[in-house]
């Protein structure tokens, strides 16, 4: 039977399970395996901001169409912050960048891809976040049997990891932490606002022309017109202000979401 969502998944582990960067596996994935592609039929990819950002670039779409087309919305467990999955549901293709040669988004598909076939889950302690890695062997996959060895931390240089988890450790943290700390407000504008100043670059931006919430985020005009023309920019400064807002002492969102005149 065809899967229709995402398959749930917890972003949290507990601290003695996995590997470590220096554990030792074989893999390696190509066309000329049979398996070649399977594992992108079904996948559950959750997207963090900068995977959005470097897709829409890549499509030379909006973040909004970006996120209209391709991805599913659904909250996260614990901390009831919207997540968003890569949407490899809704046609019988999987993964809609899948084509019969491999990804057509290869050198900027996202973080969990680049991953694969270790997956992650995170542990906030007092030292911060602590990160526990875990190889996901498919039983129909043919890449173990390769030669190639690697570590975790070899295979993430090798993959271009650490660009996608500099760029998203701040995000990721938001939601650890607020996992711990309470769930998000439900009140659906409080929700839609989250989600836009997150995910969403270009509806953000349009905020960015809201004196209200200028106001409340303390930009200036020199300093929004400068966010307004940079995405990386205005990416780090959206997980900034969130986390101000939900686990500092910035207004709350409901409070930011009433005062605003854009529409969801």
């Amino acid at each position: 039977m065809t899967q229709e969502s995402p398959t749930p998944v917890s972003l949290y582990q507990e601290p003695d399970q996995g590997l470590s960067l220096d554990s030792a596996f074989t893999f390696h994935c190509h066309a000329g395996l049979a398996c070649f592609n399977r594992c992108c039929l079904a996948p559950t990819i959750i997207l963090s901001p900068y995977d959005i950002l470097r897709l829409k670039d890549c499509l030379g779409i909006s973040s909004g169409d970006f996120l209209e087309r391709y991805t599913l919305r659904h909250p996260e467990e614990i901390s009831n912050l919207p997540l968003v999955f890569l949407d490899a549901f809704s046609a019988p293709g999987g993964c809609p960048f899948l084509e019969a040669g491999g990804c057509r988004v290869y050198a900027h598909r996202p973080a969990a891809c680049r991953l694969f076939p270790i997956t992650m889950g995170s542990q906030l302690t007092e030292q911060g976040v602590v990160d526990h890695y875990f190889c996901r062997k498919l039983d129909y996959c043919q890449g173990f049997a390769a030669d190639a060895e690697w570590t975790v931390a070899s295979w993430q240089a090798n993959q271009g990891f650490g660009e996608y988890e500099q760029e998203r450790r701040e995000w990721f943290t938001i939601i650890l932490k607020k996992g711990l700390e309470g769930p998000l407000d439900s009140y659906p504008r409080v929700q839609d606002l989250f989600y836009t100043i997150a995910y969403d670059l270009d509806g953000c931006r349009g905020l960015l022309s809201d004196p209200a919430f200028l106001q409340a985020a303390g930009l200036e005009g020199g300093a929004a017109a400068y966010l307004q023309m940079d995405d990386l920019e205005l990416l780090q400064f959206s997980s900034r202000y969130l986390q101000s807002v939900l686990l500092g002492e910035g207004a709350g969102l409901r409070l930011i979401a009433r005062r605003i005149s854009l529409s969801f």
